[in-house]
Order: C-alpha cells, then structure tokens, then sequence
C-alpha cells in the first residue's frame, strides 16, 4: 500500500519529471553551441577565402582576419547565451522542441551557405563529394526543422483560433 519504499519511488518519479525538461534542455543548449562554434569555423574560412579571392595584401588580411574572428567570437557568445534563456524560457511554455527546431534550422542552413560560398568563389572543382554530403544534409535538416518549428506554430495557433466561437482574431 503507502509503504516507505513506494512513497521513495513516487518521490523519485516526481523528481525525474521535474528535472528531465531540463537535462534536456542543457543538451539541446550543447549542440546549439556546438553548431554555433562550427558556424564560427566555416564563418572564418569564408572570410579567408574572400580575402584571398581579393588579393587582399597578407598584412591587411591578417588583421582583418584576427578583428573578424573576435567579432564573430563574441556572436558566438551571444548566441549560446540568449539560446540558453530562450530553452529555458520555452520549457514552462511547453515549446522547447520547437525553439530548438527554429534556432538549429536557421544554424543549419547558415551552416550550407558558409560551406557552399567558398566553393562557388574559388571553383567547385575542390568540392569533395563529402562536401556535396554535409551540405545536402544541413540543407534538408535545415529546411525540415524550419517546416516542423513553423507548422507546430500555425497548428498551436489554428487550435486556438477554432476553440473560440464565432470571434474575430
């Protein structure tokens, strides 16, 4: 019946559903920094190549290079930042799956286009078929994770224009 042991187990349960919203949430919050640090990456590498398709002297595109990348750096901070807040404040709004949809789609075609311009500016020739691989796949993860985090909005939304009778939104 209420035994010391079943009462512990029920604690246990209560406690994990209190906390598994958030173990969740820090590990969406990692990969999102570890995208936004290969965006940094690739970022970097465009800006070299543009650099170097502009026949920038070394001395000019080595500290356009150094002030580029703090730049980009602190973006990257600032993101991991407000995307820490942002899951945080989407669990009590029950939408962390779909914050994490639409920061991760927008990183993941960022990711294609920062992987794709470079080959356009120097020759596709130096595109690997591993290359034609990632980008492919940032570009569909990309696009369906938009989709999923923009039509769990309209679909959030649909419910709750219809629950209303007959009242003008």
């Amino acid at each position: 019946m209420n035994s010391p042991k079943s009462k512990s187990v029920t604690t246990l349960v209560k406690l994990t559903k209190r906390i598994m919203p958030y173990l969740l949430c820090y590990l969406l919050w990692a990969i999102t920094a570890a995208l936004a640090f290969l965006n940094l990456l690739l970022v970097r590498r465009l800006f070299l190549v543009i650099l170097s398709a502009f026949s920038v002297s070394s001395w000019s595109a080595a500290a356009i290079d150094k002030v580029s990348f703090m730049l980009f750096a602190v973006l990257w901070l600032v993101l991991v930042v407000f995307s820490d807040y942002y899951y945080l404040h989407s669990i009590s709004k029950n939408r962390l799956w779909k914050s994490f949809s639409l920061v991760t789609g927008i990183q993941l075609l960022f990711l294609f286009v920062a992987r794709l311009t470079p080959s356009l500016i120097v020759g596709v020739r130096q595109f690997t078929w591993v290359n034609y691989l990632l980008s492919v796949g940032e570009l569909g993860g990309g696009i369906v994770l938009l989709v999923i985090a923009f039509h769990s909005s309209s679909h959030r939304s649909a419910i709750r224009i219809s629950g209303r009778r007959n009242k003008i939104v």
